[in-house]
């Protein structure tokens, strides 16, 4: 951006005088200068800047925005928490960092979906199909997994406190000795689909 001083011009404009006492008319040729009609070079400089960054902010605010934001950021996810999505085919979603607190998940189709490091406490997943879901470092504490398929299942550091998994099948999920442990302590019933027992897919002792 190039600015320009201020410029000045002259205009100039004749007339004639009183003639003296030689008889003679005097020409008087008159000049003003006059500025050109342009703001200080500091106005110019600040206007410069203002424009620069109003462009750059236009700039930001159409920016197209990532679809991530729907895990945990503010996507589609974000208002899930206490909802009734009984019987919904989920697998399109990405709920990673999700909020589902309270969320009603029974008989919903989930498989393959990454609800890694989702808020579930107290979500109920009766009967739904976790089948190759990622459950990875979400909290489950207080959740219903009653007759959940969860077979294929990621459940590495997934916390699972007072959760009911009557009926669950957990086959080829790859548990923790401690959480194996725990999971067998209240392991009963078998699975409605696959028609397998909850402890055999646990593989508890």
């Amino acid at each position: 951006m190039a600015l320009r001083a201020p410029s000045s011009r002259v205009a100039c404009s004749t007339s004639s005088a009183a003639k003296g006492s030689c008889g003679r008319s005097r020409l008087v040729v008159a000049c003003q200068v006059t500025k050109e009609q342009r703001a200080p070079l500091p106005q110019q400089l600040a206007a410069g800047l203002l424009a620069v960054t109003s462009a750059a902010a236009l700039a930001l605010t159409v920016a197209p925005m990532d679809a991530a934001a729907v895990s945990g950021g503010g996507g589609p996810s974000e208002g899930l928490a206490g909802k009734n999505l009984t019987g919904q085919d989920l697998r399109k979603l990405k709920l990673t960092k999700a909020n589902l607190r309270q969320t009603n998940l029974t008989g919903a189709n989930l498989e393959g979906v990454s609800l890694f490091g989702s808020l579930s406490e107290g979500a109920v997943f009766k009967g739904a199909n976790l089948r190759n879901a990622d459950l990875e470092s979400g909290n489950y504490e207080d959740a219903d997994f009653s007759d959940a398929i969860l077979e294929g299942a990621f459940v590495n550091n997934a916390q699972f406190v007072r959760v009911n998994i009557k009926g669950s099948d957990w086959t080829d999920v790859v548990l923790r000795k401690d959480i194996q442990k725990a999971l067998c302590a209240i392991a009963d019933g078998v699975n409605p689909t696959t028609g397998v027992s909850t402890r055999e897919s646990l593989m508890c002792p």
